[in-house]
């Protein structure tokens, strides 16, 4: 294949001809290419003829092209994308990618001629030959946009695809078409399969191939669209008997989502475990907390004053200590009225999730950009706990070696002066209990939401290395409405917050030892009321605290974190989009969770979300879900008809398929598009007063002879 290829550039050193994956244009009308490499010829931008203003009158409009970050300032919330004031075009979705704005069309002699020598040397290849596909400028008559040819050394394969027209659906009859097809093949119209399928854009844009910063800072969050097909001849969606497949694609990390209450945590604890690891190799001495990054700040992220977070942190809880009531479940963004994730998430960016002290510490130290800065006021919130002015209020169930040590200090502590030099001069120590905290926070805060969605049985079940169940989340589903069956059993303590006082803390192997002689919340309490916490010190009280935190199960959980939190962003974004409740979302996140949350997900480090924030899915989904899209127009619609097998010999002498693509915008880029005859005032939208909505018609028909010898096309 690479000497073909040789010969080709050697004999047309001015175009460009390669082997790659085949681009968007080439699927939408070959399914068989899908992924797929293919040898691809086109023009080189420097081919272009110099002067020509190829994007039309706007001659800065070639520059944003390129970008595909725009659109109409009427649509986006421009306080979170002021940085991109300079690089704001439409947002109008492209069916083609970023990377294919610069292939330039050919002229169509040429492009024989270079199919010609393709297939002349063709036969001279022992190895498979790639199919070939040539852009072509569609100024001729018929107006070709791409010529391919496909052969092998029993087959000799060509095909076209020419601009038909610009019409409305009412204006397409597929009957005509199946005629056209089958007189063409001389075949009864009996005898011709059609398959139809078609792609409906719910929301947003995909960004291609753009820098993280220009991602998280993008206008749309990601892309959510809907695809379906059915075998009956009409281009109304059949919604009982098509098939339909939910795909979105989402931006890990975007500054306007909601999610990243939970995910910037993620982050954090990715670094914090990082440092910790390289610590222990090297010895803390070994590195500089001051060049020891902890948050990583995107552009256009606000940074907040952290000390001042802190200030008010210890303010408010002097002052409500004592008052303050926490809520039944332990968690105050979610409750008996909580009915979306959205709304969940939202309360979560804006109030936290817990009254907890250390959690609510924890959500002002995550944001620390280095490690210094964290140690250091960790050190000012122990100082001023250990004066005995507060008691932080802390949940029973928190057994953290952080939660420990702040009750320990806040009745006041003879060591504490100690206690806080040995933290100083323990970077390694210090980060630890911080991270700690975190990592129990966060887990608890992924199962507690994750739970609006599903049983708490699978989701506590996710951090166990030694999970006891290989069953499927629709099995372990199935077993607890079994269970459940009589009322009086129940495996999910967030289905009911009413009641009985729920733990904080996961169902799972704790990450400390626990202390038998640790002053609890109840006699602290008791002791205060009682007057008994004096300002004498015993000179033998020494705060219990660990030398060393186990780290090691920190990898495995973080890995748990990354393939949830994909989960989450997909199942939100899938809510906000779709428009639908909870019940709705259940099929879908049990998809997401037994696609990602498993031992053959994509998803294997933190690190891998944060170098490549684009994720994609493609699931199946009931139609009923999804019933009020499949009613309105498709973005596009693709009728493939080809004749039925008769038998295996008769198919080996001649295969033949036509494929029409009725789209409502550009299948090729620019260079080729902007040339094709199309209407200049025309614009293809549905407006107030029921215009109808036109779509571009292009053909692509594809044969293929049982032919040893070679043919000029």
């Amino acid at each position: 294949m690479d000497s073909i290829i040789n010969i080709l550039k050697g004999s047309y050193p001015k175009l460009h001809i390669e082997k790659r994956k085949s681009p968007s244009y080439i699927q939408m009308y070959s399914r068989e290419t899908k992924n797929n490499e293919v040898v691809m010829v086109y023009a080189m931008n420097k081919s272009i003829s110099s002067g020509t203003d190829i994007f039309g009158k706007d001659s800065n409009r070639c520059d944003t092209e390129e970008l595909e970050l725009t659109g109409s300032p009427l649509k986006l919330d421009l306080s979170l994308h002021t940085i991109l004031d300079d690089t704001l075009i439409s947002d109008e979705p492209q069916l083609w990618s970023k990377d294919e704005a610069s292939h330039g069309p050919i002229n169509i002699d040429l492009a024989r001629d270079i199919a010609n020598l393709f297939n002349k040397h063709r036969n001279e290849q022992s190895e498979c030959v790639l199919p070939m596909w040539i852009l072509i400028d569609p100024m001729d008559s018929d107006k070709p946009l791409l010529l391919t040819v496909q052969s092998n050394k029993e087959h000799f394969a060509r095909g076209i695809v020419n601009y038909v027209g610009y019409m409305g659906l009412d204006d397409i009859d597929l009957d005509n078409l199946i005629h056209e097809y089958a007189h063409s093949e001389s075949i009864n119209e009996s005898m011709v399969s059609v398959q139809v399928d078609c792609k409906y854009l719910i929301s947003g844009i995909s960004y291609g191939l753009h820098g993280i910063d220009e991602l998280l800072n993008a206008p749309h969050g990601g892309v959510t669209e809907l695809s379906c097909d059915w075998s009956t001849t009409t281009l109304e969606t059949p919604f009982i008997s098509c098939n339909v497949h939910f795909e979105q694609e989402v931006i890990i990390g975007h500054l306007a989502s909601p999610c990243n209450a939970i995910w910037k945590s993620v982050c954090v604890l990715h670094n914090i475990n990082q440092v910790l690891v390289d610590m222990n190799a090297a010895g803390a001495s070994s590195v500089d907390l001051n060049s020891v990054i902890i948050r990583n700040y995107t552009v256009g992220t606000k940074r907040p004053n952290n000390a001042k977070r802190l200030k008010d942190l210890l303010n408010e809880t002097e002052t409500y200590a004592y008052t303050a009531e926490y809520p039944v479940g332990g968690c105050i963004c979610i409750n008996e009225d909580t009915s979306s994730l959205s709304q969940c998430l939202t309360e979560m960016s804006a109030t936290g999730s817990s009254n907890d002290f250390t959690y609510k510490l924890w959500d002002d130290l995550r944001d620390c950009e280095t490690a210094e800065e964290l140690v250091t006021l960790l050190l000012q919130a122990l100082k001023f706990i250990s004066s005995g002015k507060i008691r932080p209020f802390i949940h029973v169930d928190n057994k953290t070696y952080l939660s420990k040590l702040v009750l320990k200090l806040s009745p006041g502590h003879s060591q504490a002066g100690k206690v806080l030099s040995n933290l100083r001069s323990s970077p390694l120590q210090a980060l630890s209990l911080v991270a700690q905290v975190g990592f129990e926070k966060t887990m608890w805060e992924y199962t507690r939401v994750m739970s609006l969605l599903e049983h708490s049985f699978f989701m506590s079940n996710v951090w166990n290395t030694d999970v006891r169940t290989h069953e499927s989340i629709e099995q372990i589903n199935q077993t607890i409405q079994d269970m459940t069956m009589t009322g009086d059993f129940t495996l999910n303590p967030f289905e009911s917050l009413s009641g009985t006082d729920h733990s904080i803390r996961l169902d799972c192997e704790p990450l400390h030892d626990e202390d038998e002689h640790e002053l609890t919340i109840d006699v602290f309490t008791s002791l205060k009321k009682r007057g008994l916490v004096t300002e004498k010190k015993d000179v033998h009280e020494v705060p219990i605290i660990t030398d060393e935190i186990d780290i090691s199960p920190w990898k495995y959980i973080l890995t748990k974190f990354a393939q949830l939190h994909t989960c989450l962003e997909h199942t939100y974004r899938a809510e906000t989009c779709l428009r639908t409740d909870f019940s709705s979302l259940k099929q879908i996140s049990t998809r997401l969770l037994e696609h990602y949350v498993s031992d053959r997900s994509p998803i294997k480090t933190v690190g891998q979300l944060l170098s490549d924030p684009v994720q994609k899915i493609i699931v199946p989904i009931a139609n009923n879900i999804v019933e009020g899209h499949l009613k309105k127009p498709a973005m596009w619609y693709r009728v493939e008809m080809k004749r039925k097998n008769k038998s295996d010999k008769e198919t080996a002498k001649r295969i033949s398929k036509m494929v029409y693509v009725f789209s409502q915008q550009s299948v090729f880029p620019p260079l080729v598009w902007q040339i094709s005859e199309q209407p200049a005032e025309e614009v293809a939208e549905v407006t107030a007063i029921g215009d109808e909505l036109k779509y571009h018609c292009t053909k692509y028909t594809y044969i293929s002879n049982k032919l040893a010898c070679k043919l000029p096309i």
